[in-house]
């Protein structure tokens, strides 16, 4: 499974730095994106063009990184026609290059792309990530979610000790197990932790670094993981204080539904 990139319909792009600004909401990245993938159709495909156009978004946005450790890629934009895509429109793939790889010009360099796994890939279950990948189908929230290995692996901790079994990938292919199960992946890109509405930090958890990333408490448990995970994600120190309780709520509505399933097939 190719988790850069596993269907038409999402992608990620979060080693390129996508989530490493201080708005990093959806609305806010879709406008950049956009305005960066129409404006270098037309840019020619040569070094001195490429430069011209790194160096004009650049001026652009001017957007400081929120880790300077990990550089904000200029040549990241939609690489579909539908726009459900975001990647690097160097990528040979990519539409205009004809087959010829230009990642070379890239602040990071051909080689860097080409063999670079981030730990999703390593770490996760094969299970996780092939449920992760069905459920969502948004660029979005699917860098934010697949990159932060941590929420991955509490999330589903805290549903198979709710329920004493694995979670069967079955259930979250119809409602209502579905519908939780992507309302819980969405406490990663809204608002329902958090009473004020100007909250835009988005961050993923690709950030490696101790300076950029909460770490859990020594034993914590996967509660307390989950909740420190989004707190590094929308970069506060605390969460509302119903924060806990909402997050039970959901867990509470997944595991019955569960249940019910489970003893009508039985």
């Amino acid at each position: 499974m190719n988790l850069c990139r596993p269907d038409p319909s999402k992608s990620c792009a979060a080693c390129c730095g996508l989530y490493n600004v201080a708005d990093g909401t959806r609305v806010t990245l879709q406008t950049k994106l956009a305005i960066r993938t129409d404006r270098f159709r037309y840019v020619e495909r040569t070094p001195d063009a490429l430069n011209r156009f790194e160096a004009e978004v650049r001026a652009l946005e001017k957007t400081p990184p929120y880790d300077e450790v990990i550089h904000v890629c200029e040549f990241t934009g939609f690489v579909d026609a539908q726009r459900r895509s975001v990647g690097c429109m160097l990528h040979p793939c990519a539409p205009g290059n004809e087959g010829v790889d230009l990642r070379g010009m890239c602040h990071y360099g051909s080689m860097a792309c080409k063999s670079f796994h981030c730990p999703a890939w390593e770490e996760l279950p094969p299970l996780h990530k092939q449920i992760i990948t069905d459920i969502v189908d948004d660029w979005h929230l699917y860098g934010l979610v697949i990159n932060d290995v941590d929420f991955v692996l509490s999330l589903f901790e805290l549903l198979e000790e709710r329920l004493g079994a694995t979670v069967d990938q079955t259930f979250l292919r119809g409602s209502p197990g579905r519908t939780v199960f992507l309302e819980m992946l969405h406490w990663k890109d809204s608002q329902p932790l958090y009473g004020d509405s100007s909250v835009h930090l988005r961050l993923s958890r690709y950030y490696v670094s101790l300076s950029s990333a909460r770490q859990p408490a020594r034993g914590a448990g996967p509660m307390d993981r989950i909740l420190t995970s989004l707190q590094f994600t929308y970069g506060r120190s605390g969460l509302i204080p119903r924060a806990e309780s909402l997050v039970a709520e959901c867990i509470h509505r997944f595991v019955s539904a569960y249940r019910e399933w489970l003893d009508r097939r039985s």
